[in-house]
């Protein structure tokens, strides 16, 4: 039930990943927030990388704030790395969170098809391992053709 729900999640998220992976290429931006008087977040989109930059700081900001803006300079430290940093700049404490998009469709792909995948290998181990392939009951030792536990015919 668990890899059917997670399997249908990435299959939602996947468009997502891969219009944000296109997007970034094409328009690079940058989102701005103000989380709270404190933090101040931003998230940016530039040739196929995400960013998120959060920074702490001591002393309350201005009224909060949310603005999009054209990302014109490279303010992703590495681009086409994973990367989690956390360094403090005097008072400032700057937090780095950076992967690329392309790593994102991928394992949402690859989730994606784990319950597509999980029937026919489960069967095929059940098979393999002398087990009834609908219920998965032990069939070592059984005379009849049927499984005592299901009634599914096997060979």
């Amino acid at each position: 039930m668990v890899t059917k729900v997670l399997g249908i999640v990435a299959l939602l998220a996947f468009p997502m990943s891969v219009s944000l992976w296109h997007k970034s290429h094409n328009d690079p931006v940058q989102y701005r927030w103000d989380a709270s008087a404190r933090k101040s977040m931003r998230l940016y989109l530039k040739d196929g990388v995400f960013g998120l930059r959060v920074l702490s700081m001591p002393t309350k900001t201005a009224i909060r704030s949310e603005f999009r803006s054209p990302l014109s300079i490279s303010a992703i430290p590495t681009e086409h790395a994973v990367m989690l940093s956390s360094r403090r700049n005097g008072v400032f404490r700057i937090t780095w969170l950076i992967f690329p998009l392309w790593l994102s469709s991928l394992l949402l792909a690859g989730l994606a098809t784990i319950p597509f995948l999980r029937g026919p290998v489960t069967r095929t181990w059940r098979r393999r391992h002398g087990r009834c392939v609908e219920c998965g009951y032990d069939l070592r030792g059984c005379k009849s053709r049927r499984c005592p536990e299901c009634g599914t015919k096997f060979s």
